[in-house]
């Protein structure tokens, strides 16, 4: 079955009674990417988002950003309404460009109710580690236990990539994407790509179940093309003429946000790209990660280099996925699917009145959703107006409504 294509709306609603919040600004400061960063709640009170911290710099057709490019962290104590931006001790780039992550000894809690984990990989701002390695808390992100690396293999050497048709140099391009499954077992998301080459990330799954000493390959969401291996006649449907329509595994599958259902059942949204598109796809998987089907396009991503999602799952069940449109004039979209991520509503509005110097809509998105205990969600993403310049915002809204 063909996949869908990225279908072009037009005169978006917005939804009611959202209100926005400056989550963290700072003069001459450019604040980006929280979805490159992660987002914890361990009880919908208590909030932490990351993000890049770096100097303003006006830089025409690319992002505002100049040097000291540092990872951060901000926290909220009451469900999102206030938030304190710091730089963390102890925390990702602290430990010099290479760094030798450690080896765990001690098994990780992952059922500890405060627990926070924070990937790292390579090719995004701030962080820089091919082999990828993690960071681990027990006190919702006040303090951090690393970095550790993910076992005492390095990952891509593992026959379920070497036996593929990634090139031989390779890097892992993970961002923070985990379910965690029980006190000894966690599922973890990660990407690979050729070394050095945009565009070629390819998505997999790995899992723990001894806290964290030993990982093992699960499956691949979005594999690596294998014409050999695949039905040539699934394509994903962009352009008018066929011949130019790329098979699913050709296209960049990247920066996923995964949710499980109270029926175990797994739904994967990820970041797609190929030439000029940019959109956000679901896939899932009822086998605990081994196996993986396309399940529906969450919806389009705009112009530039597009925009990854974030996904969450309201009190009564729906699932809300949000991501930065970077066609102009730049809007932050919210989608809902009350089937399990089989379709999804029109897209709405969560956010507009983007304004910046150069108002180039590149700056904007990359975002993280977390729930209230309140059950509103939380929005958090990076965002401009001409009276606070590239700074970290939050929506709030009931997505149940």
């Amino acid at each position: 079955m063909a996949q869908t294509s990225s279908v072009k709306e037009t005169n978006y609603q917005r939804i009611e009674n959202a209100e926005h919040i400056v989550v963290y600004q700072e003069e001459n400061k450019f604040l980006g990417w929280p979805a490159n960063n992660g987002a914890w709640s361990a009880d919908g009170v208590n909030m932490l988002v990351g993000f890049t911290h770096g100097d303003y710099e006006l830089i025409r057709d690319n992002h505002n950003i100049g040097g000291n490019q540092i990872s951060w962290l901000a926290r909220s104590t009451d469900m999102g309404q206030t938030w304190e931006g710091y730089d963390p001790v102890g925390y990702v780039g602290d430990f010099g460009k290479e760094q030798e992550p450690q080896i765990l000894e001690k098994p990780i809690d992952f059922s500890h109710p405060q627990f926070a984990m924070r990937i790292v990989g390579a090719s995004y701002h701030g962080a820089q580690d091919e082999r990828a390695h993690y960071f681990f808390s027990y006190d919702a992100g006040k303090s951090w236990s690393a970095p550790y690396r993910f076992g005492v293999d390095d990952i891509r050497e593992w026959p379920e990539l070497k036996n593929t048709t990634l090139p031989d140099q390779t890097e892992l391009t993970p961002r923070t994407d985990y379910v965690v499954e029980g006190k000894d077992e966690c599922l973890i998301f990660m990407s690979v790509r050729e070394k050095g080459k945009f565009g070629t990330d390819r998505l997999f799954c790995i899992r723990t179940l001894d806290g964290g000493k030993t990982f093992k390959f699960v499956g691949w969401v979005v594999p690596p093309f294998d014409e050999r291996k695949v039905d040539l006649s699934v394509k994903i449907k962009l352009e008018e003429d066929d011949a130019q329509n790329p098979h699913p595994d050709q296209s960049r599958a990247v920066m996923s946000q995964t949710v499980r259902l109270e029926n175990g059942k797994l739904i994967c949204a990820m970041r797609r790209r190929y030439n000029k598109h940019n959109w956000v796809d679901a896939y899932a998987s009822q086998d605990g990660g081994v196996s993986w089907a396309f399940l529906s396009e969450v919806g389009d991503a705009g112009a530039g280099n597009g925009n990854p999602p974030a996904l969450n799952i309201t009190d009564k069940g729906r699932l809300v996925a949000i991501f930065g449109n970077r066609e102009e004039p730049g809007t932050m979209m919210v989608v809902y699917s009350d089937t399990e991520g089989a379709s999804w509503s029109k897209p709405k509005i969560i956010r507009d009145g983007y304004g910046s110097v150069d108002m180039e809509t590149i700056d904007l998105g990359y975002p993280q959703l977390l729930r209230r205990k309140d059950g509103k969600m939380v929005a958090l993403y990076y965002w401009s107006t001409k009276d606070y310049l590239h700074h970290i915002a939050a929506t709030i809204w009931d997505a149940d409504k």
